[in-house]
């Protein structure tokens, strides 16, 4: 019989419901946006034939009026299928069918499914920023560890320095220093940091993010965009109680307790700790500790431990990433207005991230398809809530963005045709309209092969 310990039943149970949460997200964004389409055709009285969230073949499904509605075998989308809106049987003379009905209706249709995906994440914005989310409590960024060989120690960069600007840009924390990074592989970046008391720039010069095989027979995964080498401070934990009789005991170290400083000099990883111990050779020194939202003070003297020929004071220690950041709540104009920024940003990163690529500052490996995005929103669902519906709000309308582009099979590509028609007086023939979309179908058939296949050798690095 095939036994399986605790830990790998508990990675595989993780792994599923990390998908099964990522399959619903992705499937809620879809449902709204084919319920946008599906309302304003029921609006202008067009015959809706099927409503489907997903494709293929059809698990559930019931019948009410004119419409079945199902729920289909693959998850990954799904569509409001209309009377007379393939070309291949459009009937421009039945009053009940797509085809049958003026271009203005046929636009607000085929723009709903869009719009309601934009609106969705917009109003979500504007909730969250009124209910209150973590932003850093500065624009500048403290540097924590620079990894050996990387972009950041080849220009120069050096633990303890201070960035506030990034080709020309003010820092706005570190995701947006990541994005920076990332869309400029191999270019040259200037920085701007603070030293001391002293102003440098520095020329970083991003290398390609590569993930290191956890397989020795396995390739080490290139994921296409840039990274710096720069990470930020990390917060030093005391991780369980104090050695019985250590200096740490009688100096009332607790579980929990997180080391700021020693001596008035910043901790930025373990190894600070270890070194600043014994460096003391046996002197007093004075630890600074948060424990909550209390400051401590700690004066203890270090002990000469023979076993491991070093002075220690008597404490296990783990770390977390450090987080400098506050909650922001914000009024109804403040977060209207935030959340305008921050559409735009999102909507804008898309064209930003194609404008890189064409500039070979992005590689086509950093593309991501629905298996990349389902892992990731179910892993960011269980770091998160809050995160989550962050990444929703983009997701959500990048989809809608995406399906405003004039691609002949998405909605923008139906507008294309509809302004086209408008202009001429009279629509691009069926004939032509169905070989247009036949072609741009093998295209996009092809295009998400190469995707999944991307996604494929990307998604060790999501499961658990």
């Amino acid at each position: 019989m095939f036994l399986l310990n605790y830990g790998v039943m508990e990675s595989i149970f993780n792994n599923i419901l990390i998908f099964m949460l990522g399959i619903l997200s992705l499937s809620f964004l879809v449902f709204i946006h084919e319920l946008g389409h599906f309302l304003v055709a029921k609006w202008n009285k067009v015959k809706v034939r099927t409503f489907s969230i997903g494709f293929g073949k059809k698990l559930l499904k019931f019948k009410k009026g004119d419409t079945e509605y199902c729920i289909s075998m693959i998850p990954f989308g799904g569509y409001v299928a209309m009377e007379g809106e393939n070309p291949d049987e459009a009937d421009s003379n039945d009053p009940n069918s797509f085809a049958g009905k003026s271009v203005k209706a046929r636009a607000a249709i085929a723009f709903a499914g869009p719009f309601v995906n934009i609106a969705f994440a917009f109003v979500m914005l504007i909730g969250l920023y009124m209910y209150g989310v973590e932003e850093p409590e500065s624009s500048r960024l403290i540097v924590g560890l620079v990894v050996p060989e990387s972009a950041a120690e080849l220009a120069g960069v050096q633990m303890g320095d201070t960035i506030f600007e990034v080709d020309g840009n003010p820092t706005k924390g570190w995701d947006d220093f990541r994005e920076q990074i990332g869309v400029r592989l191999g270019a040259k970046v200037p920085v701007k940091l603070l030293r001391g008391s002293d102003t440098l720039t520095l020329t970083l010069v991003p290398q390609e993010m590569v993930i290191p095989a956890q397989d020795s027979g396995k390739s080490d995964i290139r994921m296409g965009v840039g990274e710096a080498g720069i990470y930020p401070r990390h917060r030093v934990v005391v991780s369980g109680e104090p050695m019985a009789g250590s200096a740490a005991e009688k100096a009332g170290f607790l579980p929990g307790d997180t080391i700021v400083e020693i001596d008035h000099q910043w901790i930025y990883r373990h190894k600070d700790v270890v070194d600043h111990i014994n460096g003391s050779e046996g002197k007093s020194v004075l630890v600074t500790i948060h424990r909550g939202a209390d400051t401590l003070y700690k004066e203890l003297s270090p002990v000469y431990n023979a076993e491991y020929k070093r002075y220690m004071i008597g404490i296990h220690m783990t770390y977390v990433m450090f987080k400098e950041t506050h909650i922001v709540s914000r009024s109804f104009p403040e977060a209207f207005a935030k959340a305008s920024a921050t559409s735009w940003k999102m909507t804008t990163s898309v064209f930003r991230y194609f404008k890189r690529m064409f500039q070979g500052q992005v590689k086509v490996d950093a593309m991501s398809g629905p298996v990349t995005i389902v892992a990731v929103m179910g892993n960011v669902w269980m770091a998160g809530f809050q995160q989550f519906l962050m990444i929703l709000a983009l997701i959500s309308i990048n989809l809608g963005i995406m399906n405003l582009l004039p691609l002949a099979i998405t909605d923008g590509g139906l507008l294309l045709f509809l302004l086209i028609e408008a202009v001429r007086g009279k629509p691009i023939s069926q004939e032509k309209q169905a070989i247009i979309q036949r072609i741009a179908m093998a295209f996009f058939i092809a295009l998400f092969v190469f995707i999944t296949f991307l996604d494929l050798e990307k998604i060790s690095l999501f499961l658990r």
